[in-house]
């Protein structure tokens, strides 16, 4: 103990695991400034999870027991040889105990006995701590008594020194030989499938229902726990494979056909979530064709919601603004959808005048080019066909445009200019007219057909 207490820090060049630790011994710092244990949000509209108190009071951190362990334990229940525990909160016993092959985020404090201080805390950090079971990644001792737990459920343990730091512990702060006092939250928990659930198929399997589909529900919570963590592109593998394998299988009978098409439609609207986070609409909108034949075009408001997003960034507003019309109507109250609305209309609203501006522009530069050529020479029939063709040309253009007026300026033409302008609108079913307010103030607008 002597020489690893004496020997070098040394930043980790590779992780470190507790059995390492606890097998050989070793003197190590962790640098917590750059983790970041919040969840991502989930594949619905942006939900956020709970937010962190990033401010901890003294009361909070404060050890439950500051007396003989040999004491608490008779008060508590064992759950094991090494494990003796209190419940403090009743979790919520419906969604179960805390499984193997989950990622569990939980808050905790862990204090020597007789101490009022912990040694250690993730609220003192500021954030949740969140692993993985069944990875051998956190100590023994922790991992078995999170695994005694439920959703929301606090409680307090006293853990051996056998499923802590052993007999060598790490001194100074982790005591030799030392049981240790747990107070833990379980804030929730996911279940994180298994990656290689689909690979384990023998191929002559990969064809039958009753195997491939709990694999593939396996691999759809791998893509969400990629999801959840930020892994888009390795969700939307997930996925695919998921989707590929379901799409490859036989069916035995309609409880199969139905059981294949809910996972379907689940799989490719978690798709178009993915896509729309990596900006890749137009396979967010081929994700959207398969829900519709799936739902026989019935799509969940999700899938509106996350369609309607696709077609704004393809710049197709209209037909987005309908989309989200058809998802608020599933959700009247849904904020998120109201939001995506008047973004839109808003988009709309800043393009078409835009576009007025530009015709406006268009218009009066031409005129300015065409006032400066007759002026040279009034009387030169080749210009004066010219003037007529280039305002044909922008009128038709005008005609192909969503625009259904435009403004002028009387000031622009002459005489003998607004006569052509006016001959040639008639000629083409398109009024113009002067402003009844502004005698200067021209207005060119389509006519209304009833």
């Amino acid at each position: 103990m002597d020489d690893i207490a004496k020997s070098d820090t040394h930043l980790l060049k590779k992780p470190l695991s507790f059995a390492e630790l606890i097998g050989n011994g070793a003197q190590f710092e962790v640098d917590t400034s750059d983790i970041n244990n919040d969840f991502h949000e989930d594949l619905a509209f942006d939900d956020n999870d709970d937010v962190e108190n990033s401010e901890v009071d003294n009361e909070t951190l404060e050890s439950p027991w500051t007396k003989s362990f040999d004491e608490l334990r008779q008060l508590m229940t064992p759950i094991s040889e090494h494990i003796f525990k209190r419940i403090t909160r009743e979790g919520i016993k419906e969604q179960g105990m805390v499984p193997e092959k989950a990622r569990v985020a939980l808050r905790y404090s862990a204090y020597w006995e007789g101490e009022g201080a912990p040694f250690d805390s993730s609220m003192l950090r500021g954030t949740k701590f969140e692993f993985e079971t069944g990875c051998n990644i956190v100590l023994e001792g922790l991992e078995a008594a999170v695994r005694s737990m439920h959703p929301y459920e606090q409680a307090e343990f006293i853990i051996s020194y056998k499923l802590l730091f052993h007999e060598l512990g790490c001194p100074p702060r982790i005591k030799p030989r030392a049981d240790g006092l747990f107070k833990i939250e379980v804030i929730n928990f996911t279940l994180i499938g298994d990656q290689q659930s689909l690979e384990s198929i023998a191929p002559e399997d990969r064809c039958k229902f009753s195997i491939v589909y709990p694999k593939a529900r396996d691999m759809h919570l791998h893509g969400k726990d990629c999801v959840k963590r930020g892994s888009y592109h390795s969700g939307i593998t997930a996925f695919e494979n998921a989707i590929s394998s379901l799409n490859y299988c036989r069916l035995a009978d309609e409880k199969d056909e139905q059981q294949q098409r809910e996972l379907l439609i689940t799989l490719n609207t978690n798709l178009m979530v993915c896509y729309n986070k990596l900006n890749k609409p137009q396979r967010a909108c081929i994700a959207m064709k398969a829900l519709r034949h799936l739902t026989q075009n019935q799509p969940s408001c999700k899938a509106l919601f996350q369609e309607g997003r696709a077609l704004v960034a393809l710049g197709e507003y209209k037909r987005a603004r309908l989309v989200f019309v058809q998802a608020q109507a599933k959700q009247p109250n849904n904020k998120e959808i109201s939001d995506e609305i008047i973004k839109v209309d808003e988009r709309v609203s800043k393009y078409k005048k835009s576009e007025r501006e530009m015709w406006s522009r268009a218009l009066s530069v031409q005129q300015q080019e065409e006032t400066k050529e007759s002026n040279l020479d009034v009387g030169n029939t080749l210009r004066e066909q010219q003037f007529k063709r280039d305002f044909q040309s922008l009128l038709e253009e005008f005609e192909k445009s969503s625009l259904q007026s435009i403004p002028l300026s009387r000031k622009m033409y002459t005489d003998e200019e607004f006569d052509v302008l006016r001959l040639l609108a008639v000629q083409r079913h398109l009024k113009l007219s002067l402003s009844p307010l502004d005698v200067d103030q021209l207005t060119l607008a389509k006519l209304q057909i009833k």
